[in-house]
């Protein structure tokens, strides 16, 4: 079974869209930050349009990103940097005596 706590609600201009930032828990004791953006209509009322769950080793990042600011003592993981592209030059002149 999953229960949720709603954090904050962010209405948008027209007032018939909102994003909402919830925790969402499970019985096993594990949770997630999710972000759900929601309509509204008079017949259903709100619901969801889109659901983004962050997991735990994300939030550090994304709060480093809403902020702007670097969070002490936390460190990408190599697998979440992309690698840098090289660029290799090579002269033509020792290339042509290799061969």
């Amino acid at each position: 079974m999953r229960q949720e706590t709603i954090l904050n609600v962010f209405p948008s201009k027209d007032e018939s869209s909102r994003l909402v930032i919830a925790v969402e828990q499970w019985e096993d004791g594990s949770s997630r930050l999710v972000l759900r953006q929601e309509s509204f209509s008079e017949a259903v009322g709100w619901y969801v349009q889109s659901r983004v769950g962050v997991e735990p080793e994300q939030i550090a990042g994304l709060k480093m990103s809403l902020t702007g600011q670097s969070i002490k003592g936390i460190q990408p993981s190599s697998r979440d940097v992309p690698p840098m592209p090289a660029i290799i030059r090579f002269d033509r002149a020792a290339a042509s005596q290799a061969s």
